[in-house]
């Protein structure tokens, strides 16, 4: 049986490390991470290895040669392009004898009992035995979901939390027969976990899963590598020290010298000719490599030191990563999770902050105070993105230079010389965001279309519009009024793929922002006729004489929005009568009228309706003038049944959150109901590929023949012009739809304990219809529960809806009750 060792990786978020050497061949412990994994191969039996290259093979080559030292037959493949995972491996054994096949990370640290799942996959007749390990955040990783024997039902490759449904995961080790790489196309990219193992699924094939005990790691990050470090002096992970234990919890290699006076508190490894000098302290876990020379007085803690470094008189080193060939001069002090590339030469007396990242062969002056990684910058947090574009406090999680980066990073993204539309809602502070942006997308050589302060559904219209390639739009979150929300846009004016999401996440936590020359820079351009476009393109997608022969009289309240610049002009054209309350750049304290004043006001002065702006014009509320306050719900299958009378085998897109009652309308009127999950846009993707008439949520309505996106200006005036055809009041319609009642909670949870709950909630509930749309949604009869992670925090929104108001207070109760119960237990 052939093992191939999964070897080409560059290793991009483990940078600066890898900028001078392959992710396998960094070291935990005095080995690169390739050499425990042959080690373990070795111990295990394995012979016959093949190690597939593509980033910087000369190094794995020259360390590893032919494998003899380490008792196995090792040779190598070196991809000229990258041709996917399992591409490479085909490639690999295109000359090979067919036989079996055990596939491994050359850059994953773990112990596993390969043996153990070889044996599994032989007694189920498997396939492909992917063998899975349980971790506490599922989210960079494949989900695997399997039945009590094994057999693989249902994966997912990198889910967002409401596609959780386990916290099982694939570790990247395959058990393979021989004839899967029939299914393999030669010479083209082609992924085990996107390509293959799909279509094997789909063929029915015998696909198994095998949840290994053991250690594994998948080192991801440069957290994740000084964690694999740590647990390995820990006797987490069952490896290979070189050299002796010298005292419990102290190992060291040949040739060390280690003053009398220096203090050592364990784990700690210590390289062969390394020197310790009088009164240096080092505190475990600490992993310092080959020929390094610490001088006098040096404190080191919970810090991973590579080879050949010299390290001066009183320096302090605390939770860092060091690379090759430093020279870190006296008196200099380095802070928690700094990482210093290679051949990097550092003055006296400097000063680096926390999380500061200096690339490879940099020279740092004496008494500098680095703030900054490399030239910009500190570590923000793991993720950026989180249910829909990027938020966080004002000043605090987004401060102007964080938002000049983000800026930055979305700008390298794009071509040079192309166009960007940015906007802004009316508050100081998106103002302030937005133009720390602008800047950062000019730098990047981009130029900036700036329509200034309008809704988001004006800025949308106005990519292509501008033939712009995406947008960016600022305000203040409609979810949490101390938050900013930053919102990317394509060149269609939807929100961004994850995909794309991912791209600017790991340009801006690399730093690697495009820079151009002054000449190159972006220019910002203020394009006339926004609003105007936008007004004519709505007016031309509605039939105005419906409206004008109505003679509406509304009620409206902008709460501030710039929506009142441009609004009343499109009710004059209707011939709509209109009383405009909180128009954009009143005073503050005019803002705030109550829901309830609206509909005083509505009835005062016989009012057809009263209308609330919401979210950024991205949708409405809706006050009858019988003196009823339309909720959310009742509004989107009061939508539902304007657009199903008028179109009755249409389509329409809500979210798995929405009210039941909804699907009962299109029943009785023979359209039809699609569910989606809750982003927005998740949303837009369903609605282009169902080719629905309407798509809505809590967030907002969507008419796709005027834009692909929420838009509650254009929901307004098609609301009128649909409620002029049908011609039935509203209080009517939403009395004659079955009733049902929603409730919902927030569930707080140890953040670990997401994918865990999920899979327990799934197997204990087993027995009942469960929908995998977004979360977890059981069905009780005429019930309903949705569980659903929250995509930023640690919790759960957890809703429940029944025909009664008690049945669903009652199943929220039971369900928040299970999620806590839960959380305790597997704490």
């Amino acid at each position: 049986m052939r093992a191939v060792i999964m070897a080409g990786g560059e290793g991009t978020r483990l940078r600066p490390l890898t900028l001078t050497r392959p992710k396998p061949m960094t070291y935990i412990v005095g080995k690169p991470i390739m050499e425990h994994i042959i080690n373990l191969l070795s111990e295990q039996g394995f012979r016959e290895l093949t190690a597939t290259l593509y980033y910087l093979p000369e190094i794995i080559q020259e360390y590893f040669d032919d494998g003899s030292n380490w008792n196995v037959n090792l040779d190598y493949s070196i991809e000229e392009s990258p041709l996917g995972t399992a591409g490479s491996v085909k490639y690999a054994l295109k000359n090979k004898p067919k036989d079996r096949i055990l596939i491994i990370s050359g850059d994953a640290l773990t112990d596993f009992n390969l043996r153990e799942a070889i044996k599994f996959h032989e007694e189920n007749g498997a396939l492909v035995t992917i063998v899975l390990t349980s971790v506490e955040n599922p989210l960079e990783y494949g989900v695997v979901i399997t039945k009590e024997d094994g057999k693989i039902i249902k994966f997912l490759e990198k889910p967002s939390w409401g596609e959780v449904f386990s916290d099982s995961v694939n570790t990247g080790i395959y058990i393979l027969e021989p004839e899967v790489l029939d299914y393999i196309p030669d010479n083209q990219p082609f992924d085990f976990s996107k390509d293959l193992f799909p279509m094997l699924l789909e063929k029915n094939a015998p696909l198994y899963g095998y949840l290994a005990q053991g250690y594994w790691c998948d080192i991801g990050n440069l957290e994740q590598f000084l964690q694999a470090n740590f647990d390995a002096l820990n006797k987490k992970v069952k490896i290979k020290i070189p050299g002796r234990e010298i005292l419990p919890g102290i190992y060291t290699n040949e040739e060390v010298e280690i003053a009398t006076s220096a203090f050592i508190r364990p784990p700690v490894y210590i390289g062969q000719f390394t020197k310790i000098s009088n009164n240096t302290t080092i505190l475990g876990p600490t992993v310092i490599g080959d020929s390094v020379y610490i001088d006098n007085e040096s404190k080191l803690q919970r810090c991973v030191i590579f080879n050949n470094t010299y390290i001066g008189k009183k320096v302090t080193i605390y939770s860092s990563i060091i690379g090759s060939k430093c020279n870190i001069k006296n008196s200099t002090k380095i802070e928690e999770g700094v990482t210093i590339g290679d051949n990097t030469n550092i003055g006296e007396r400097v000063f680096i902050n926390s999380g500061v990242k200096i690339w490879p062969n940099k020279v740092i002056e004496t008494g500098t105070i680095v703030n900054t990684s490399i030239i910009w910058g500190s570590q923000w947090k793991k993720t950026l993105f989180g249910y829909r574009g990027i938020s966080g406090k004002i000043n605090i999680d987004i401060t102007p230079e964080i938002a000049t980066k983000i800026g930055a990073a979305f700008g390298t993204i794009l071509p040079k010389n192309s166009f960007v539309v940015m906007s802004r809602d009316e508050k100081p502070a998106c103002r302030m965001i937005k133009r720390a942006i602008l800047t950062g997308i000019l730098s990047t050589g981009v130029n900036v279309f700036d329509i200034r302060t309008l809704p988001i559904p004006v800025s949308r219209y106005s990519i292509e519009n501008l033939h712009a390639v995406a947008g960016v739009h600022i305000r203040i979150s409609p979810y949490n009024s101390e938050k900013i929300l930053i919102e990317f846009l394509d060149k269609k004016g939807t929100n961004i793929d994850k995909n794309t999401e991912r791209k600017i996440e790991n340009i801006f936590f690399r730093e690697d922002f495009r820079r151009t020359y002054a000449e190159d820079i972006g220019v910002i351009r203020f394009p006339p006729h926004i609003i105007e476009y936008y007004v004519e393109g709505l007016l031309n997608k509605i039939d105005s004489s419906l409206i004008r022969k109505r003679k509406f009289k509304i009620v409206i309240d902008y709460q501030g929005n710039s929506a009142s610049l441009f609004l009343p002009n499109i009710f004059s054209r209707l011939g709509i009568e209109n009383i405009a309350l909180n128009l954009y750049g009143e005073e503050t304290k005019k803002l705030l009228i109550p829901e309830e004043e609206v509909l005083k006001i509505t009835q005062s002065v016989r009012a057809d309706f009263g209308m609330v702006i919401d979210n950024d014009s991205e949708s409405f509320s809706l006050i009858t003038n019988e003196g009823k306050v339309i909720s959310k719900d009742d509004l989107i299958a009061v939508m539902t049944y304007l657009v199903l009378k008028r179109d009755p085998k249409a389509q329409i897109v809500i979210p798995v959150t929405i009210s039941k009652s909804v699907e009962k309308i299109a029943e009785n009127l023979g359209g039809s109901i699609i569910r989606s999950k809750t982003a927005p846009a998740e949303i837009t993707k369903t609605i282009l590929r169902s080719e629905a008439k309407f798509g809505a949520s809590e967030d907002g309505f969507i008419f796709p023949e005027f834009q692909l996106s929420f838009d509650g200006i254009f929901a307004l005036i098609k609301f009128l012009e649909l409620s002029s055809i049908v011609n039935v009041p509203i209080t009517e319609i939403v009395e004659s739809m079955p009733r049902y009642y929603k409730v919902s909670s927030i569930v707080d949870c140890f953040w670990e304990n997401k994918g865990k709950i999920m899979r327990k909630l799934i197997e204990r509930f087993a027995e009942k219809q469960i929908e995998y749309i977004d979360g977890i949604k059981i069905y009780f009869d005429h019930s309903w529960v949705l569980i659903l992670p929250h995509p930023e925090d640690s919790s759960f929104v957890v809703y429940a809806e029944s025909p009664t108001l008690k049945e669903s207070q009652d199943l929220l109760e039971e369900f928040t009750n299970i999620i806590k119960e839960l959380n305790l237990t597997l704490n």
